[in-house]
């Protein structure tokens, strides 16, 4: 089994990005400490800036953002996650609950197999993440989510893919079409 430090390697390695690792404990003051890791990733993929962060110690919590060039052409969305006590009197397929005033993009991120893998990974276990595509300043796709959860770097890479994906299909710059259009292009 690969340690945390090994995983992150294997990623920044496979993305051709820089690994920065931040290990020092905090002190309360009282004589207790506590360890604070901090893993962090920056990579490019097609002039786009993604950044993963993820810490461990007085916090457990994960950030991944992409910051998205000016060639493409961004649709917001927002991807949340209800609660499992909650889905349990919905019954839903998924926990995921996706918006966007665009059909397209809702179109393409409940056909897509990356988010796909994630939403069967939040049935499983209490991931919730919140994703959200939107302009302020620039664009930029960011997913926050804890890690209190067994596993919690089984989702770094299908989020990694869902942005890639999402960058492709802002590539095509066909998001703003007619629905029907649309679904035709991507059947």
């Amino acid at each position: 089994m690969k340690t945390l430090i090994e995983f992150f390697k294997e990623i920044a390695k496979n993305e051709n990005g820089k690994l920065y690792l931040h290990d020092k404990d905090i002190s309360f003051g009282d004589g207790t400490r506590s360890p604070n890791v901090i893993f962090k990733i920056k990579f490019e993929y097609k002039s786009n800036q993604f950044t993963i962060v993820n810490q461990t110690g007085t916090n457990y919590v994960g950030t991944i953002s992409c910051k998205l060039s000016n060639d493409l052409q961004p649709i917001p969305f927002e991807i949340d996650t209800i609660s499992h006590l909650k889905n349990l009197f919905l019954r839903r397929k998924s926990r995921f609950v996706l918006k966007s005033e665009n059909q397209n993009v809702l179109h393409f991120l409940k056909t897509n197999n990356a988010l796909n893998l994630l939403s069967e990974i939040a049935n499983k276990e209490d991931f919730r993440p919140l994703v959200v595509c939107s302009l302020d300043g620039y664009w930029s796709i960011v997913c926050k989510y804890h890690l209190e959860f067994d596993d919690w770097t089984q989702v770094i890479e299908p989020i990694i893919a869902l942005y890639k994906n999402l960058i492709d299909e802002f590539e095509k710059r066909i998001a703003n079409i007619n629905h029907g259009q649309y679904r035709e292009l991507n059947s």
